[in-house]
């Protein structure tokens, strides 16, 4: 085991329309409307309609996940005018070589691909530079829009994982999806 931070893309990963890249304090904007989604507040650590402080206190704890290699957390901006619209969180799992996968997009952003393109942007980056050989994703069985957004990346529905989660206090069901890298 190495006391080595994980790596953040370098250069930062984008299409021409959606980039990611490493967290920045001056995203609080960003983390201030996922606050006002109750789907996102319900499954992470985002500040309900926090303070400003809440945000960067947000934002330091996802820099602290690749020191701590637990994975790595990364803006979704716009490349227009670099302003982060979401989140891609790529976890390293207690299995060797597999990561989970997680992502939101703040609602005024939604609609346009954004995730998608966050995804399909995370994939080969996160296989190779974090040596993985699966990246599998929960997703509530009622999450239509995060399950077309995986489909769309080129992951599998591989079944569904019963009473696995636990969101807003209540349980809840996961359908699993994944991809594999080359070899695996």
């Amino acid at each position: 085991m190495t006391d080595t931070p994980l790596p953040y893309p370098d250069p930062a990963l984008g299409d021409g329309q959606v980039g990611l890249r490493r967290w920045r304090e001056s995203d609080v904007e960003c983390i201030r409307l996922a606050g006002t989604d109750p789907r996102i507040t319900a499954a992470t650590t985002v500040p309900v309609e926090g303070t400003p402080e809440e945000a960067i206190a947000f934002i330091r704890r996802q820099w602290s996940r690749a020191d701590e290699r637990e994975g790595v957390s990364l803006a979704v901006v716009d490349v227009d005018d670099d302003r982060a619209v979401g989140l891609v969180w790529v976890a390293l799992r207690p299995q060797q070589h597999v990561g989970g996968l997680g992502y939101w997009v703040v609602p005024p952003a939604r609609g346009r691909g954004v995730a998608t393109a966050a995804v399909r942007l995370v994939v080969p980056w996160a296989l190779e530079a974090l040596h993985l050989q699966r990246l599998e994703a929960w997703v509530e069985p009622d999450n239509l829009a995060s399950q077309r957004t995986l489909l769309s990346a080129g992951f599998a529905l591989e079944g569904r994982l019963r009473s696995i989660l636990t969101l807003g206090g209540r349980p809840s069901d996961a359908l699993v999806f994944s991809v594999v890298g080359p070899g695996a």
